[in-house]
């Protein structure tokens, strides 16, 4: 008589963005009996698409961090290298009340390599770059463990080059201004290698050199939504069950199983794991006693225009802003057509800006009124656009708009992603912020795997 078939393992997913899909993928590949719950009615998270005035664009990410090659690995795998972009080499730009610089080209988190290069002096100034050169010379101590990155950067390079160099690109990536960052945040090693290089310009040195050659973001043609698509299309390929319209309410242990409760289901899915792949606050709320603790419960705004502006061709601030407190509500914006070449060449002459928002600065604004009417989203917009581009822009010059919002990505530290037998987080839920984070993430278990199956 054959022995039994042994029995495969059961696993839920909650959760069917790019983390979610690379745990789902990756567990059905081993075998696995895999099922996704989403809370929406598509796949893909911060990595999916939106249709504004018909072009289809990034609703979310629009570009990967290129550091440690993770992303281009899984892109060969799914068969899109030939779909990889670069973005135009026009530099973006710093842009504040009687400010506006280039953002120097050559750098880490803002710290510039050559404190005395032709586009620092620019934008900070001579006196500026000697405060910064003073970095060198700075003694150096062990960075404490709650030291925020604004004291660590204003202490070693000065206010100026703080404000007007670090703060602007700290903020762009991790939605938070330098006050109320950890300085750990920025790196699991970064305050080990600020001692060991000697100050804050050699780490941006030896970071920089570090890097790939090239740009330091990359995108898709046709956006970086294909990138969750194509990892939805081979999940499905390995028989990965997908529910999408499914929320979600409760994830709890029970008699050596894991059952999740949903809206839809009458009784709870029974399941021998489950990965939890939502944002740190959703986790939160549906399984109290195992996910992280202190999440951020913002949202970030991303408001698309579509324009009709020929001002625009010569791409006046680069390919986007980087904006100072107090000039605009919008704390960044994106040229998007001057940025992305493939994207210029499909819009027929027509301009993309994205705007960046934390939620808090749109509260009271009107979403669903016309760019005419007083209090609405979308001139505040265009009125934050005219600013940062410095460019005159208003309603005659807008086509089509789409706003969406996302729960805060700001890292979080020391999070257990597995905090019992059978659950596991992912992604944000994990800690990690960005796509190229979640990906080097997901190959480290997956190598592992390969070696313990080897």
């Amino acid at each position: 008589m054959a022995d039994p078939l042994p029995q495969r393992r059961t696993v839920a997913v909650v959760g069917g963005g790019v983390a979610g899909l690379l745990a789902a993928r990756r567990r059905a590949a081993r075998g696995d009996v895999v099922t996704i719950l989403e809370a929406t009615e598509s796949l893909g998270g911060r990595v999916s698409r939106i249709e504004v005035d018909g072009l289809e664009l990034d609703a979310g990410a629009e570009s990967f961090a290129t550091r440690g090659g993770s992303v281009e690995r899984l892109l060969a795998e799914l068969g899109l290298s030939d779909a990889v972009a670069e973005p135009s080499p026009t530099p973006a730009w710093v842009v504040g009340r009687g400010v506006a610089h280039a953002l120097p080209a050559s750098g880490w988190m803002g710290v510039p390599t050559d404190p005395f290069a032709p586009d620092v002096v620019a934008a900070i100034g001579r006196l500026g770059s000697l405060r910064l050169a003073m970095d060198r010379w700075l003694p150096v101590r062990v960075v404490a463990p709650d030291a925020t990155a604004a004291g660590v950067f204003r202490r070693r390079l000065g206010r100026r080059a703080t404000a007007r160099l670090v703060g602007p690109v700290v903020r762009g990536i991790y939605s938070k201004p330098l006050d109320a960052l950890p300085f750990s945040v920025l790196g699991p090693d970064v305050a080990s290698d600020l001692v060991a290089r000697g100050g804050l310009l050699a780490l941006a040195a030896a970071r920089r050199a570090a890097a790939p050659a090239g740009a330091a973001v990359l995108g898709l043609e046709g956006g970086v939504a294909t990138l969750a698509e194509a990892l939805g299309d081979d999940a499905r390929r390995l028989g990965v069950a997908v529910r999408t319209g499914v929320r979600v309410t409760e994830v709890r242990a029970a008699s050596g199983v894991w059952e999740v409760e949903t809206g839809v289901d009458a009784a709870p899915i029974r399941v021998d794991e489950v990965v939890i792949a939502v944002p740190p606050a959703a986790a939160a709320r549906i399984a109290p006693a195992f996910a992280p603790t202190g999440a951020s419960t913002g949202r970030a705004v991303l408001v698309t225009l579509v324009l009709d502006a020929p001002m625009l061709d010569a791409a006046p601030r680069g390919n986007g802003v980087l904006a100072l407190p107090g000039l605009a509500r919008a704390k960044a914006l994106t040229h998007a057509t001057a940025k992305w070449p493939w994207l210029a060449a499909r819009t027929g002459g027509r301009h993309v800006v994205r705007l960046s928002y934390d939620a808090s600065a749109c509260a009271g604004l009107d979403e669903g009124a016309p760019a005419e009417a007083p209090g609405s989203l979308a001139g505040a917009a265009l009125a934050d656009a005219s600013a940062l581009l410095g460019v005159p822009l208003g309603p005659p010059q807008l086509r089509d708009i789409a706003v969406v919002s996302w729960p805060d990505s700001s890292p979080l530290r020391d999070v257990d992603a597995r905090p019992a037998p059978g659950l596991t987080l992912v992604g944000s839920a994990a800690g990690l912020s960005g796509i190229a984070a979640i990906v080097a993430a997901d190959f480290v278990l997956s190598d592992s795997q390969e070696r313990m199956t080897a």
